[in-house]
């Protein structure tokens, strides 16, 4: 359906990884709940009962005619659910910027669009339930880092933002999962607590919780702000930054780092950069610096 590939050249790229701590003083959080394993609904389900796709952040919006689906950064391999139940109508490569995609038609004659997965888990005319795992995210087409592009078709057509109808009211209904990909060999989290849902905030990720988080090796500078713990360490001769969340310490964020000297260090989690030094981190987004808080405590060796 090529109808629904216009636009889909613009840019589907500056999509990074989990980005965890990007707004640091962050009260609320998506939605979640568990979902049982139900049969497919044989009646018709409306745009607004549409479950999220997937957990990460919401690294890209909607622009009619430009970009015309929600952009959801995560870690490869997180698993995609369907949004609602229907039937795989589209399973394969897509030339137009999407690679590994689904396209899924439900019974309202709405579609749903899922696309740069790294695997497809379902197959064309296959039916799916609303929850169900489908595929596993990854940065296949048009992109540059593992995430979701998601789009919505009420009427089979026209794109219209699917932030609209996952709103407040809306559970992000996602199972616990078993683990797709055996080369990951991580367990799978709990449950989340439910928590409201805003759009603008990050979506809380359980799939790919990461369980070596720890500085194994020598911790160069940790400190302590009024909303989080930053560590800069040296494991085993590469540097990594761990940011950790005090309202959410269970979910941990540890992504390579460098140092940019003057005792300064910076990692990149895809659009967003955090530079953190013995004073304060600081927090950009695009260039453009978005926050920036001091230590309460410092620990840190002197170089």
């Amino acid at each position: 359906m090529k109808k629904l590939t216009i636009g889909r050249f613009c840019s589907y790229g500056s999509i990074g990884l989990i980005s965890l701590i990007a707004l640091l003083t962050t009260t609320t959080s998506a939605f979640t709940q568990v979902v049982d394993d139900s049969p497919i609904q044989q009646t018709p389900i409306p745009a607004s009962k549409l479950i999220w796709p997937t957990q990460g952040f919401i690294s890209q919006g909607f622009r009619k005619y430009q970009h015309e689906g929600i952009d959801i950064a995560g870690a490869a391999g997180t698993p995609i659910v369907a949004a609602a139940s229907g039937t795989v109508v589209k399973a394969g490569w897509d030339d137009w910027g999407l690679g590994n995609y689904l396209e899924i038609k439900h019974p309202d004659g709405s579609l749903t669009v899922y696309g740069h997965n790294r695997r497809l888990l379902v197959s064309k005319n296959q039916q799916v339930s609303q929850g169900q795992v489908i595929a596993e995210m990854g940065s296949t087409g048009n992109s540059t880092a593992p995430h979701l592009h998601f789009e919505l078709h009420p009427d089979g057509r026209l794109a219209v933002d699917p932030m609209r109808q996952l709103s407040t009211s809306t559970a992000s209904k996602i199972p616990p999962q078993p683990t797709i990909s055996a080369s990951r060999n991580r367990p799978v989290a709990k449950p989340p607590i439910a928590q409201q849902v805003s759009p603008s905030q990050p979506i809380p990720v359980n799939f790919v919780p990461i369980t070596n988080n720890a500085c194994n090796g020598i911790t160069i500078i940790e400190g302590e702000t009024t909303n989080v713990r930053v560590k800069v360490c040296d494991d085993q001769g590469s540097l990594f930054y761990v940011g950790q969340l005090k309202q959410d310490p269970s979910q941990p964020v540890k992504i390579p780092a460098w140092n940019i000297g003057k005792d300064t260090y910076q990692a990149n989690n895809g659009s967003f950069s955090y530079l953190v030094n013995r004073e304060k981190v600081e927090v950009w987004r695009n260039g453009s610096q978005i926050r920036s808080d001091n230590f309460h405590t410092l620990n840190s060796i002197k170089n």
